[in-house]
């Protein structure tokens, strides 16, 4: 062996050394899996049957028909019902008021305002009645809705609004300081809406939501003169991506028509359709209307089929499960920790599941223990469905089907109506048989358009063959369904982890 003198830095400039060292394997570690996957995206992968896995349900013919009255096409038998109600407030819409009010924004945006067609709304609100007023009023007026967390600060509202320059913004009292700081930052010139109530005052300078909204004018002449194109973008909510800051997510007309018919077959239709109370599905709706999840699966996929929604502004424990005690509730949305919150809580009783016929979990992975703890908790015949979605999928990708037998509670459920998957080795690009480990690609009418002005990552995560890049690792098991295993941006983050404590 030779042997060489060494000198022994100062501990100084061995730190500095070591964090040198960890930033340029790091750096390169990332520049790695990034062009790996840039690489595969270049790739026309083969749409080989050996490789897809493809609907076990017919496809569904998308409409070509105004969103709103799609939304709609089935309300005759539930308008005088209620549509939505506060939890905290208690302040509800019918059905009736809900279209109407949003007729009267839409008009508002287009007369008062000045809007044009294409030009952003953004709403930074929680969840509230008011919400899905403003949603659908946007999309009525043609405009673009943008939805904010309502928790973000400045620097978050000022990133958003610099990307999507929303022409006018409806928020809260609570909200109003971060929004015209975070506008200011932006330099965005944009009116801002407060929900109100009218005998209250409301911040110097804000407009009241009563005013444009609950007591203004329709004008039908104006609203049915306004023509939107499938591939024109509806809304642009904001997600993390598999890489990189948040980005806006362009959801096309045509991905909201398709989100909704692929939800409504059979297999997928968790609520029924409502024609008096006594047959109306309750929902808890905790899930925020400002994420794709509550947005068109909350919002969308229930009140069209006339679902009250008990809206929450946030998430409260105590007061979800006295929602489930005291109300006839029968649908849950949920994500794993209200899962294991339902199964693992000592105060959660059989009666808090008394009159539930579905539970639907999405968001993340969940162990079949925790589904288990459930469904024996409930001592029921109930129905736990789980799904995997993405904001750059509109709404879910797979599920659990009604009705389905000898299911195991760890997989996501089966590709729904209109989807593709394929799995995909992300080093090579190349397409792995079913069954094996690979990143998934999912391919159906409802993926987004790219991502709003950032052309670079939209290439990098559409093929030119439409599929969508996920970023999830996972495999499909015939018989049994999607396995989610991993992310590919957590395993960017765990790299960055292990580098800098091993570093520190």
């Amino acid at each position: 062996m030779r042997v060489e003198s060494v000198s022994f830095p100062s501990p100084h400039d061995s730190i500095v050394t070591m964090n040198n060292l960890a930033r340029k394997v790091l750096i390169r570690e990332i520049k790695n899996l990034k062009c790996q996957r840039k690489l595969s995206s270049s790739a026309r992968l083969m749409d080989s049957d050996k490789y897809v896995i493809s609907s076990p349900i017919p496809d569904v013919v998308v409409p070509k028909m105004r969103f709103v009255d799609r939304l709609w096409i089935e309300s005759a038998s539930f308008k005088h019902l209620v549509a939505i109600e506060s939890a905290e407030t208690k302040k509800s819409y019918t059905f009736e008021q809900l279209q109407k009010n949003s007729s009267i924004f839409a008009t508002s945006l287009l007369k008062k305002f000045g809007l044009k067609q294409g030009d952003v709304v953004g709403a930074v609100l929680p969840n509230c009645p008011e919400f899905p007023v403003v949603a659908f009023g946007v999309l009525q007026s043609g405009c673009k809705l943008t939805t904010y967390n309502p928790i973000y600060k400045e620097y978050e509202i000022s990133h958003q609004s610099s990307i999507t320059e929303p022409k006018l913004i409806v928020t809260i009292p609570q909200c109003y300081e971060n929004v015209m700081k975070g506008l200011k930052s932006a330099n965005v010139n944009a009116k801002v809406v407060v929900i109100d109530i009218p005998s209250m005052p409301i911040p110097d300078g804000a407009i009241r939501y009563s005013e444009v909204a609950e007591n203004g004018e329709i004008d039908q002449a104006l609203l049915d003169k306004v023509e939107v194109k499938e591939d024109d973008v509806a809304c642009i909510p904001f997600s993390s991506g598999t890489t990189g800051l948040p980005k806006g997510v362009e959801i096309t007309y045509k991905n909201l028509l398709a989100g909704i018919e692929i939800m409504h077959t059979n297999e997928t239709s968790f609520p029924r359709l409502a024609h008096d109370q006594s047959d109306q599905d309750l929902l808890p709706s905790f899930l925020p209307f400002f994420h794709i999840y509550g947005l068109v699966i909350g919002l969308m996929g229930h009140l069209s089929k006339g679902v009250k929604l008990i809206s929450m502004a946030k998430f409260s424990a105590s007061m979800y499960l006295d929602i489930l005690r005291t109300q006839n509730v029968t649908l849950l949305n949920i994500v794993p920790p209200v899962a294991i919150l339902l199964g693992k809580h000592p105060d959660v009783q059989e009666e808090h599941f008394r009159h539930i016929r579905h539970i639907v979990c999405g968001a993340a992975p969940l162990a079949a223990s925790d589904v288990q703890s459930i469904i024996e908790k409930s001592k029921r015949d109930m129905e736990f469905n789980q799904g995997f979605g993405a904001t750059e999928t509109t709404s879910l990708c797979t599920s659990t089907f009604k009705n389905s037998k000898n299911i195991n509670y760890s997989a996501c459920g089966v590709p729904m109506a209109n989807f593709k998957l394929k799995f995909v080795d992300p080093l090579t690009g190349e397409p792995v048989p079913i069954g094996e480990q690979g990143e998934m690609y999912v391919k159906s009418p409802t993926i987004m358009k790219g991502y709003h002005k950032n052309p670079t990552a939209t290439k990098d995560s559409l093929t030119e063959d439409g599929y969508f890049k996920t970023g999830d690792l996972g495999y499909y098991q015939p018989g049994m369904g999607l396995f989610i295993t991993d992310r590919i941006k957590e395993l960017i983050k765990v790299t960055y982890k292990r580098f800098f404590l091993c570093f520190r």
